[in-house]
């Protein structure tokens, strides 16, 4: 690591000023999410066509996503030991490598179920380093008082990817099929490595990533208790995982559960414009922080997801396509601005030289909820919400006026005005905690000053 007193740039040193630099990190990183996106999308298809299995079918969004919540954790200590630029150049080449050789196997006639599943795992695995990564590249490339609107440009790449990408993968799919939207991903990993390669990414004070004697096993596991630690001795980022975890698991059940119930009293095509209300939310909200640049703080994050706990009983208050597109649009809305105003206190408030690993178990703390959401949402809507509110049930006749009447699809709409009652009492617990509420006063900033060191 070269270091030099701060002046004006010149020779070597000289290119963008440091936000133009995390922008064209940020395009690079958005890109990679795109291809990835295309990727998911046309082998999902490939494997429903092949196996007519609804079961195979949600293993490809299993594989994809559960490497991220038990790998992750232990890959903490990799982002903070090592040059954040080559860390991400490793997730991204390992990811491409991946998705190279199910192209290959596809182009033979030689892809089984268990092979792409096993590649897909292996991927996501690789891809799972590139958050807490890209979050403590986020830190150190820009100043603290630039970090709200840089997460800002973090949430609205996401948002992009949930709009953009499933309206080209319906187009692009018949004309260039499977294969073709594999090379893209292949084509956005290549451009994204290029991105990487032309940058200079600051380095993390050497004291403060000092590295550990140890087994890689043993070390992985040290670095994920680190984390763990970290969180569960600060009450007020203890309260704060524990309130994204319970926001995570709540958008787990309603991405499964929405389906059905706006099947249970419409069409397809309402569907369809449900979800791109939703979308359509997420969009605006990221927008909202580009706009609102300054937005951070620990009320900022209670307050919109209290907004959000509120939106989900507007969407099961009533058996309606505008109620239940505007409870979608809603809760969309708010998770950019909860989730860039949360990482933005969590920057400021954990030190550079410990961040990959507080920021690994933080995202597979609150990502573990999803996929324990998408294996409870059927069994509870089908045994226990259904049931209670068929017609004639006992309890139908008392909560049916709660949302919207009795029958099929009511009893998911419970479900919901539950969740959205149990995340407006946990916001008020939370406001009622002096450790939550005032975590901004009790933890001391951690953020160094902008460091002029950069790794070549």
């Amino acid at each position: 690591m070269r270091t030099s007193l701060p002046q004006p740039p010149r020779g070597r040193d000289s290119g963008p000023p440091p936000f133009s630099r995390f922008v064209l990190l940020w395009l690079g990183q958005t890109v990679s999410g795109m291809g990835s996106h295309l990727n998911g999308f046309g082998l999902s298809v490939w494997m429903y066509e092949h196996t007519r299995s609804t079961s195979l079918y949600s293993l490809i969004a299993l594989a994809a996503f559960a490497p991220g919540v038990l790998v992750a954790p232990l890959l903490g200590g990799v982002v903070d030991r090592h040059d954040l630029r080559k860390v991400m150049m490793l997730g991204h080449a390992g990811g491409a490598v991946c998705t190279v050789l199910i192209a290959l196997l596809l182009w033979l006639d030689r892809l089984s179920v268990g092979a792409l599943l096993a590649l897909v795992a292996a991927g996501a695995a690789f891809n799972s380093v590139q958050r807490p990564a890209f979050t403590k590249a986020t830190t150190l490339m820009v100043g603290p008082e630039q970090l709200p609107r840089a997460n800002g440009l973090m949430q609205l790449g996401l948002a992009l990817g949930y709009i953009v990408a499933p309206l080209l993968s319906g187009v692009l799919l018949p004309l260039i099929g499977v294969t073709g939207l594999l090379i893209i991903d292949v084509i956005a990993a290549a451009l994204s490595l290029a991105v990487l390669q032309s940058l200079r990414v600051p380095a993390a004070p050497p004291t403060e990533a000092a590295p550990v004697k140890a087994s890689l096993g043993v070390r992985a596991l040290q670095d994920a208790a680190v984390g763990w630690r970290y969180i569960r001795e600060r009450p007020g980022l203890l309260g704060l995982q524990v309130l994204l975890t319970l926001m995570s698991f709540n958008l787990g059940i309603l991405q499964v559960l929405v389906t059905p119930l706006v099947m249970s009293f419409t069409d397809v095509r309402t569907l369809g414009a449900v979800m791109t209300a939703g979308g359509v939310g997420m969009l605006a909200g990221s927008l909202l922080l580009l706009a609102w640049g300054g937005a951070r703080g620990v009320w900022t994050v209670l307050g919109f997801v209290l907004l959000q706990g509120l939106f989900m009983g507007l969407g099961a208050s009533r058996a309606s396509a505008w109620g239940v597109g505007a409870g979608a649009f809603g809760v969309l809305f708010t998770v950019p601005v909860i989730m860039s105003c949360n990482q933005t206190l969590w920057q400021r408030k954990v030190p550079t030289g410990l961040q990959g690993r507080v920021f690994a178990v933080h995202a597979a703390l609150s990502g573990g909820a999803i996929p324990a959401a998408y294996l409870l949402s059927g069994p509870l809507a089908d045994h226990v919400f259904e049931p209670m509110m068929a017609v004639g049930s006992p309890l139908a006749s008392a909560l049916g006026p709660w949302v919207g009447g009795t029958g099929p699809g009511r009893g998911i709409a419970l479900f919901f005005l539950l969740l959205g009652a149990a995340t407006v009492l946990l916001v008020a617990a939370c406001t009622l905690l002096p450790s939550v509420r005032r975590v901004e006063q009790a933890l001391p900033d951690a953020l160094p000053e902008p460091l002029p060191g950069l790794t070549s």
